[in-house]
């Protein structure tokens, strides 16, 4: 998937080979396609995957490395990272209401099955190891002078037979409000780059800083569905809109 992405012209030139690696590794790993824990492929299998040479492909291994992304062990390969588990979680806060800019997010992107992040499957209270369905919307462009937002939503597995109508419900809190009774539950923000697959579905740089806010709907008690939006924006940026949404 990875040499595809290179070879196709997604990302351009403006970014040295190593970063658009890292970034794609960086996106796997964020995606669970790489799991804490996992080794990666061989180095000579990503550089035939990727097509690069034996430096670029340490260029981008450091680049994880030094951001406690993975750990490479001589003689046995690089392993996604395992979380010590003193480390502190990330904050989190209840909030009043919904995202209103969440309703803009209209048109499908993707959708589909995988098993999510380890922080999403907790948020819906599910076995991390279970696949569950997704989908990913954007708004248009032209529907907000603030520009693009992205949503990703991943459903709890009860909805299965629904996933398909949900994904392109346009009122997906109606939609929740049908099937019983509704309540937010928490939310929390983190500061992340823009990953190869958001850089292109925001239009924004790779690299640059997004604002990511999660947040879960429960319905009649129960966990349905974690949501991650997703603006372009520094974290100066993200306690602005964050104090607008919340008033």
């Amino acid at each position: 998937m990875g040499r595809a992405i290179l070879q196709s012209g997604l990302l351009n030139g403006e970014f040295s080979l190593y970063r658009q690696v890292e970034a794609i590794l960086r996106d796997q790993i964020a995606d669970g396609v790489f799991r804490p824990g996992d080794r990666l492929p061989a180095e000579e299998v990503l550089r035939s995957q990727f097509g690069i040479s034996r430096g670029t492909l340490r260029q981008a291994l450091d680049a994880l490395e030094i951001d406690g992304l993975v750990e490479r062990a001589r003689g046995r390969g690089t392993f996604v990272r395992i979380a010590p588990a003193e480390d502190a979680p990330r904050p989190r806060m209840t909030f009043q209401s919904m995202i209103k800019r969440a309703r803009t997010a209209s048109i499908v992107e993707r959708q589909g099955r995988h098993v999510p992040p380890k922080t999403v499957s907790a948020a819906l209270e599910i076995d991390s190891r279970v696949s569950v369905p997704f989908f990913i919307r954007r708004s248009n462009e032209n529907e907000s002078d603030e520009g693009r937002i992205g949503i990703k939503r991943y459903l709890a597995p009860e909805f299965n037979r629904l996933a398909e109508d949900l994904a392109f419900e346009s009122d997906f809190d109606g939609a929740l409000l049908r099937l019983g009774h509704v309540e937010k539950g928490n939310a929390w923000v983190e500061a992340i780059l823009a990953e190869p697959r958001f850089a292109m579905l925001l239009k924004v740089p790779l690299g640059s800083a997004l604002m990511s806010l999660w947040w879960v709907d429960r319905v009649d008690g129960c966990p349905a569905a974690c949501t991650q939006m997703l603006y372009p924006g520094g974290a100066s940026a993200l306690l602005v809109r964050l104090e607008e949404t919340l008033r």
